[in-house]
């Protein structure tokens, strides 16, 4: 269903192998550890809590008019979920507002969607028409909770052990 790829500006990058129809998770991913902070690499699971995740999910590019998104899952990470159908060959993505308030990936993107913001942007960072979008098509518990305005896991002293977080989930 999924392969890698290579592309010249974002180095690797995951290739549908097969035509995919929407609503279908293209991978379910684990953590492979905790980020001390936020980077270029990880996935923000919590205010304060950034996970790195087993590959492909690892390198799922970002695009700003993406194929997926993304799900909370059992283990902990994410489900990679197709938003509308793949054809063979298309790069599969998802918009890193989705998993991020703030965004410090991509500092220059090249998504090249006439919907491009010409960089990585955090769901914070959006218009409330974009993050409305981000949300019909699916963002992380954690964003979907800040979106809704209901009370999220305040952590005294920065990060916390993955542990005590699910605790509080």
């Amino acid at each position: 269903m999924i392969g890698i790829g290579y592309h010249d500006l974002k180095g690797r990058v995951v290739l549908a192998t097969e035509a995919i129809p929407s609503g279908v998770v293209v991978c379910s991913s684990r953590i492979r550890g905790l980020a001390p902070e936020r980077d270029m690499y990880s996935l923000q699971k919590e205010e304060n809590v950034h996970l790195y995740i087993d590959e492909p999910g690892q390198i799922f590019s970002h695009s700003c008019d993406p194929n997926l998104t993304v799900r909370d899952n059992e283990y902990g990470a994410f489900d990679f979920v197709t938003v509308r159908p793949v054809q063979e060959g298309d790069e599969l993505s998802f918009h890193y507002g989705m998993s991020e308030a703030e965004s410090v990936a991509v500092a220059a993107c090249c998504c090249g969607s006439a919907k491009c913001q010409g960089r990585s942007v955090g769901f914070r960072e959006l218009t409330d028409e974009q993050q409305a979008e981000l949300v019909r098509l699916g963002v992380s518990d954690f964003l979907r909770r800040w979106y809704e305005g209901t009370p999220r896991p305040v952590m005294a002293h920065g990060y916390q052990t993955y542990a005590a977080m699910q605790v509080q989930m």
